[in-house]
C-alpha cells in the first residue's frame, strides 16, 4: 500500500527559523556557519543578508500554512527567534511543533528587571496602556514600539500627538501608510542608536513621555530607561506576553549552539506507531467495550516487531450490538502525515456460520484499492495484510479469553483521511478516498530507508501490473514536472520517486524486471554526488565535495581560476555561476556520462536513459531514446 511518507526534498533536515530579530540574525549566521540548510520566515520582508546555505521567505503563517510548510518541506526542527512580543507566532508554532512532533527551540531574549520607580509605569497591553495614556495625558507620545503598534494605538493617535518610530525599510512604510497613520509623524530610524542620540530626539521634538516594549538588551531597553531618567519623563513599558511551555529556551548563540549539537549527536529520534498498529489497538479496545461493555483507558498489544506498545484510548461509543473506539496516531519524529490522525474501529457481530471470520469494511477517510499490483487486491478497504492479521489477532484474542466464537464486522475509520491522503501516492497508485493502514512491524522509525523502499516497491509492482513498460525515476515531484515536460506520454503510474535512495531503488527495479526501459531524471545537486557512484545522496551521508569538481574540471582543461573556485564551493548552485549549464559544455555532459556510468552498477541489462536538470529544469540527456513511451 502506498507510504504516508512526504517526499524527500533537496534540503534533508531542514531548519525552519523565524527571525526579524537581533536573534533571527544570530541564529542565521549560527546555521550558516554549521552548514545547516534553513528558511529564514518573516512576517514581513526584510532586506536578504548573505547566507549560504539559507533561502528567505515572508508572509504571516496561520497554523494550517504553517503545518503545510512544516510537512512540505520535511523541517525536523524549527529555531523560534522572532519578537517576544509575537505571541500569536509562539503560540502557533508551539501547537503546530506539538501536533507534527518537530522539535522546537525558543531562541529569547533574557529579559530587563523593571527598577522602582515612579517615572516608570507597567501595563499589561495596549488596552491597558491607552487607560494609562488617559491618565498622565501627556502632551506628545514618542512610541518607541514598531510598526505593529499603529493599529492598537489608534484610538490615541487619531486624537493626541504622537510620535511612532518605525524600521527604515519600505515594508514598514507601506504597512504605516496602509493603516492610515500620518507620514510626517512617522520616524524611520534603526533602534540601536546610542543614548545621546534619543535623547536628542526626545528634547528636539518636545516628547513629554515615552511608550516602550519589555524588549530586553538586544531591544535596547536600558537605553530607553536612561534616557527617559535623563529627561524626566514618565515611560510606560509593555510587559512581555506571557511565554509558551517551550522544552528548550536559549538566551545566546552559545546555548543555542550547544542545542543543536545535542539535537543532532545525542537525543535520537523518537520512534512512532504505524497505522496498522493503532488500527489494531482500536480494534481491542473495541471488542473489549463490545463484549464487556466499557472500554478500557488503554490497552497493550503486542507488536510484530516482538515489542510491546501500550495505546491510550481517546474515543468511545457503544450503540446497538456495535462499539467503537479510536486511537490517535503518533508517529514519533517522523516527517509522516498521518501523525495526529485519528484512527477508529468499529466492531460488531455477523451472523455467518464460519467461527472466528472477521469481515473487513471501508470507513470514512480509509481509502479503496482501485487497480492491480499491491498486496490487496480491488474492490477492498486499503488495510495492508499485516494490519489485517494483527486486527484479527486483537478481535479472535478477545472473544477466546471469553470462550466465545463469533464472526465478527470490523470498520476501520479514519476521520479527515481523504484529505491527508491527497498528501500521498495513494491516488497514482489507484487508492481512492483515503490513506492506506500500513505497517509491517507496528512501529514508524523516523526517517527509515525500508519504509520508503517498501513504498517504492509497490509503485514499482502497481507500475508493472498496469502495463508500463517504461520506468521514470525522479528523486521527487519537482523532478517529475521537469521530466513530463521532457516527455509529454509520460504515464503517471510509471513516476517512481526514489527520494534519496538512488542505488536501492535502482536495485529493485532490476529485481523485479521486465521493464524494457528506465529513465533516471536527477537535478544537479544531486548528480554531483551520483556521479562519484553513490547510492545515497543524502546530504546527511554525502557532502558536496569541491575537490572532485575541480578535478573534473581541471582534466577537461578548464582554466586554472574556475578550477579554483570551483575547489572552494559550498552551494552546487554557485557553480552554474562559473560555468553556465548548457547540453554544449563539456563540464556537464562529463556529470551526466559519470551519472549514467554509476546507475549501471544497480541496473546492468536494463537499457537506461540518464537525465540532468538544472534548478530551473533544463536537461541534458545521455543516452537519449526518441520512442521512449
Amino acid at each position: 500500500m502506498a507510504s504516508a511518507k512526504v517526499a524527500v526534498h533537496e534540503e534533508d533536515g531542514m531548519i525552519l527559523l523565524f527571525g526579524g530579530t537581533t536573534e533571527g540574525r544570530q541564529a542565521a549566521a549560527l546555521l550558516d556557519r554549521l552548514s545547516m540548510f534553513f528558511i529564514y520566515s518573516t512576517k514581513t520582508r526584510v532586506e536578504p543578508f548573505a547566507a549560504m546555505h539559507g533561502e528567505f521567505r515572508h508572509g504571516a503563517l496561520d497554523d494550517a500554512s504553517l503545518a503545510e510548510l512544516v510537512s512540505s518541506r520535511g523541517v525536523r526542527l524549527v529555531i523560534d527567534a522572532a519578537h517576544p512580543f509575537a505571541a500569536r507566532l509562539h503560540k502557533s508554532l508551539f501547537e503546530v511543533c506539538n501536533r507534527l512532533a518537530v522539535r522546537l527551540i525558543r531562541f529569547d531574549r533574557p529579559a530587563s528587571s523593571l527598577p522602582d520607580s515612579a517615572g516608570l509605569h507597567s501595563v499589561a497591553n495596549f488596552t491597558e496602556t491607552i487607560t494609562l495614556l488617559e491618565r498622565l495625558d501627556p502632551a506628545k507620545l514618542l512610541a518607541l514600539t514598531g510598526v505593529q503598534s499603529v493599529a492598537p494605538l489608534r484610538p490615541w493617535w487619531e486624537r493626541r500627538d504622537m510620535l511612532l518610530r518605525i524600521m527604515p525599510s519600505t515594508a514598514s512604510m507601506e504597512l504605516a501608510r496602509q493603516e492610515g497613520f500620518p507620514e510626517a509623524k512617522l520616524l524611520p530610524m534603526s533602534p540601536d542608536g546610542s543614548d545621546e542620540e534619543l535623547e536628542a530626539l526626545v528634547r528636539g521634538h518636545g516628547v513629554d513621555c515615552l511608550l516602550v516594549k519589555e524588549s530586553g538588551e538586544s531591544g535596547f531597553f536600558s537605553s530607553k530607561l536612561r534616557v527617559a531618567e535623563r529627561c524626566g519623563i514618565p515611560l510606560i513599558v509593555i510587559r512581555r506576553p506571557q511565554a509558551q511551555p517551550f522544552d528548550t529556551v536559549v538566551f545566546s548563540v552559545r546555548e543555542l549552539e550547544k542545542s543543536l549539537t545535542e539535537l543532532s549527536a545525542l537525543k535520537a529520534l523518537r520512534t512512532g506507531y504505524t497505522t496498522g498498529a493503532c488500527a489494531a489497538a482500536a480494534t481491542k479496545a473495541a471488542m473489549i467495550m463490545l463484549l464487556d461493555g466499557t472500554a478500557p483507558d488503554s490497552v497493550t498489544i503486542t507488536l510484530p516487531s516482538g515489542n510491546v506498545a501500550s495505546f491510550g484510548i481517546v474515543t468511545y461509543n457503544a450503540d446497538k450490538g456495535r462499539a467503537r473506539c479510536g486511537v490517535r496516531k503518533f508517529a514519533g519524529d517522523d516527517p509522516d502525515v498521518t501523525h495526529g490522525i485519528l484512527i477508529v474501529s468499529e466492531v460488531s457481530h455477523v451472523a455467518d456460520s464460519e467461527p472466528d471470520k472477521v469481515l473487513f469494511l471501508q470507513g470514512e477517510g480509509v481509502g479503496k484499492v482501485t487497480l492491480p499490483g499491491l498486496e490487496i487486491p480491488p474492490g477492498e478497504p486499503a488495510i495492508n495484510p499485516v494490519p489485517r492479521r494483527m486486527i484479527r489477532e486483537c478481535i479472535v484474542g478477545e472473544l477466546r479469553q471469553r470462550n466465545l466464537c463469533h464472526a465478527v464486522a470490523v470498520t476501520i475509520s479514519a476521520p479527515g483521511g481523504d484529505i491527508v491522503a491527497c498528501k500521498t501516492m495513494n491516488a497514482r497508485l489507484g487508492i481512492t478516498g483515503g490513506i492506506s493502514i500500513l505497517g509491517t512491524s507496528g512501529e514508524v522509525v523516523p526517517y527509515s530507508m525500508e519504509a520508503w523502499l517498501a513504498s517504492i516497491h509497490q509503485s514499482i509492482s502497481v507500475a508493472a501490473a498496469n502495463g508500463c513498460t517504461t520506468l521514470a525515476l525522479t528523486s521527487g515531484l519537482r523532478g517529475e514536472r521537469h521530466l513530463r515536460a521532457l516527455y509529454h506520454d509520460l504515464p503517471e503510474l510509471a513516476s517512481i520517486h526514489y527520494g534519496n535512495f538512488i542505488g536501492r531503488t535502482l536495485e529493485l527495479v532490476h529485481k523485479y524486471g521486465g521493464f524494457s526501459r528506465v529513465v533516471v531524471g536527477v537535478m544537479l545537486a544531486k548528480a554531483t554526488k551520483l556521479a562519484q557512484g553513490q547510492p545515497d545522496l543524502s546530504s546527511r551521508v554525502v557532502h558536496l565535495n569541491p575537490q572532485w569538481l575541480a578535478t573534473l574540471a581541471t582534466n577537461l582543461g578548464y582554466t586554472s581560476e574556475i578550477v579554483s573556485r570551483l575547489a572552494d564551493l559550498h552551494l552546487v548552485r554557485n557553480m552554474i555561476d562559473l560555468i553556465p549549464f548548457s547540453s554544449d559544455e563539456p563540464f556537464y555532459d562529463a556529470i551526466a556520462k559519470a551519472c549514467h556510468s554509476a546507475c549501471r552498477q544497480w541496473l546492468p541489462t536494463t537499457p537506461l536513459t540518464f537525465v540532468l536538470f538544472d534548478m530551473e529544469g533544463h536537461p541534458i540527456v545521455h543516452n537519449p531514446d526518441a520512442n521512449i513511451f
